[in-house]
């Protein structure tokens, strides 16, 4: 933002009607833009008049109800966990807009508290929250709700000893939980490294004072999510640390997935077919 001190100087944090629209500006903006045209274009309003038995797509349904819960889930988590805390001197009106606010930034990185004072379980949280990011065809970063949606549906299958993973009375392809299944390992994989690295290149930060590993966890996460919140350490991140992260932010907004598709070796056709392995898992 243009403020000095972004949107945690006193005349935006107070400011709930302000909170109230950037809040619903983000949370669109990360359904992506194939869920707004579904959502809101006039030939899809009009269709929806005209026959309002007609449902949304397949691929809005995940956005938008995913997106719902997320963010219900980082409100009623930042309300719990933060009421005492970077809460206090709201009202509970102002605790309820900031506790949403803080939840659907997750993929915004605005914030209108201090980051750096939260509790470990809130920052935890949040990690999750930015772990899980928006949805595709959006702004925003992490492993989309299209993933999430489709490996919990897989779990759910799997639990209930099903053939094939169902959601919103559709079946997955085994082709798209494969994928999806690689995004989240490409996208831990990432994290992991990232991590790691800072582990060895801000080893100052980790012998400062009230600065834990989770700090340097939290940097990585934000910037593979392509989040941009912080606990208040980048300013002290040496130029290797510095490098790390634009590293991860650029490969974050590009896709961990696209960078894995552009350094393997696409097979054209097989004509082959290997036996079917079985194996123990769990």
């Amino acid at each position: 933002t243009l403020f000095i001190d972004g949107l945690y100087n006193e005349t935006i944090r107070y400011n709930y009607l302000i909170q109230v629209i950037v809040t619903v500006l983000v949370f669109f903006g990360a359904l992506g833009f194939m869920a707004m045209f579904d959502l809101f274009s006039f030939g899809k309003l009009k269709e929806r008049i005209k026959h309002p038995w007609k449902d949304f797509q397949f691929s809005t349904k995940i956005a938008l109800y995913f997106s719902f819960w997320l963010v219900a889930l980082g409100t009623i988590g930042f309300l719990v966990l933060e009421y005492n805390n970077s809460l206090s001197d709201h009202n509970l009106l102002g605790s309820l807009i900031t506790a949403v606010f803080q939840s659907v930034t997750r993929t915004s990185g605005f914030n209108t508290v201090d980051i750096g004072s939260l509790t470990m379980p809130m920052l935890l949280l949040f990690l999750v929250l930015m772990f899980m990011g928006g949805s595709s065809n959006s702004a925003a970063g992490g492993i989309k709700t299209s993933t999430l949606a489709v490996i919990y549906a897989s779990v759910i299958a799997t639990i209930r000893g099903k053939k094939q993973p169902e959601l919103y009375k559709h079946s997955i392809s085994n082709s798209i939980l494969a994928r999806s299944l690689a995004v989240l390992l490409f996208f831990i994989t990432g994290t992991a490294i990232g991590i790691f690295l800072l582990s060895i290149s801000e080893s100052h930060i980790l012998a400062m004072e009230n600065r834990t590993i989770l700090d340097l966890i939290f940097e990585e996460v934000s910037a593979l999510g392509t989040v941009g919140l912080s606990t208040g350490i980048t300013p002290h991140l040496s130029t290797m640390g510095k490098s790390i992260v634009i590293l991860s932010m650029l490969i974050g907004r590009v896709g961990t997935l696209t960078i894995a598709f552009s350094f393997g070796n696409k097979v054209i056709s097989s004509d082959y077919k290997y036996p079917e392995g079985h194996t123990l898992v769990g």
